[in-house]
């Protein structure tokens, strides 16, 4: 009897290991806005993390019509525990921390915590003209963000510090650049070749007119946080389609760059023309890697899927080539990024 007993404890730790290994982790979310004081930044921000936690059976909601499909989450879910890696999400110029939740989603499952936040100024829903072209805050919003992730006592401690990566789309392709070690020059080039520096189609309307050469709140953040862009925390840099390549000349202004870089992009960017800034990073870059897709592909093929309603009403960056599926691209990048984490975190 007791050689039974023992029997039926052992085979049920064994059914109870099985199923603990077969359980896919969903996706928990916890919403916080950190405010960096010195600065007077608010950084709307977002925690996905893996959770054993059931996904709610909800019904979808029909009045609203959403420009871009969503990703099933569970709000404030418990954190599966255990030493999880870390990837921290820099969006595009005017985008938002919601706006690659197709890399977030697959990533929180692989195992990864990740965190998005919105830079000040530079957003969907907060847009300062100012705010567009000072480039190399939006590092030290990174920087200001993962501090406090990293002291946050309910995640902070589950945080993998020997395994902190960066993610970045367009000017977020820069951000992580930036955080690499990479230091842009934001003066006007001396042989009057001013290509790709024009404002980009986000940028807000304004009647205040700017000298954004000269203007003394641009000249002075610059003066003050030019030198202050690099994190050695992070450890390794996945960046799609990287924009500003024109205030990069020599391999002076990448020389600090010692973390492997893994630089996507699309040959058919009409946005970020490869030339001057996928390809030139990758010139410039010691540790780099330069996957590029077919001249089909374009720059916005990297933000989410978006539903029949956003392409009717946003087909600028919602409609891909003919030639092009979006889904294809983005499981295609996933991969890439899978293995280059995989083998640098």
């Amino acid at each position: 009897m007791k050689n039974t007993k023992v029997l039926l404890i052992l085979l049920l730790g064994i059914i109870s290991c099985r199923e603990s290994k077969n359980n896919t982790y969903n996706v928990g979310q916890q919403s916080i806005t950190y405010i960096d004081e010195t600065r007077n930044r608010p950084l709307p921000t977002e925690i996905w993390y893996p959770t054993l936690d059931r996904l709610p059976n909800t019904s979808p909601n029909t009045e609203n019509k959403p420009l871009f499909k969503t990703i099933p989450t569970i709000p404030n879910a418990r954190m599966e525990h255990g030493k999880f890696p870390l990837l921290i999400i820099s969006h595009g110029t005017g985008g938002s921390r919601f706006s690659l939740t197709w890399f977030i989603e697959k990533m929180v499952k692989e195992g990864y915590v990740v965190v998005s936040l919105d830079h000040y100024g530079n957003s969907t829903f907060n847009k300062i003209p100012r705010e567009f072209v000072k480039w190399w805050e939006r590092s030290i919003d990174v920087q200001y963000v993962l501090t406090q992730v990293l002291e946050d006592p309910r995640i902070g401690t589950q945080i993998d510090t020997s395994k902190i990566g960066g993610v970045g789309f367009s000017l977020g392709g820069y951000t992580n650049i930036a955080l690499a070690g990479g230091y842009v020059d934001r003066s006007m080039p001396e042989n009057g070749n001013d290509e790709g520096r024009a404002l980009p189609a986000e940028f807000p309307k304004t009647d205040e007119v700017i000298d954004f050469e000269n203007d003394s709140l641009i000249v002075a953040s610059y003066q003050q946080y030019k030198d202050l862009v690099k994190d050695e925390r992070l450890k390794a840099f996945f960046v799609m389609a990287p924009a500003v390549g024109f205030g990069f000349h020599s391999k002076a202004q990448t020389a600090k760059i010692t973390a492997p870089v893994y630089i996507v992009a699309g040959k058919g960017d009409t946005v970020v023309p490869v030339k001057s800034n996928a390809e030139k990073f990758d010139r410039l870059i010691d540790t780099s890697t330069l996957h590029l897709y077919n001249a089909q592909v374009g720059h916005y093929v990297f933000l989410n899927e978006a539903t029949e309603f956003g392409k009717e009403m946003m087909p600028a960056i919602a409609v891909d080539h003919v030639a092009v599926n979006r889904k294809n691209i983005h499981e295609e990048t996933l991969q890439l990024a899978i293995n280059f984490f995989k083998n640098t975190l």
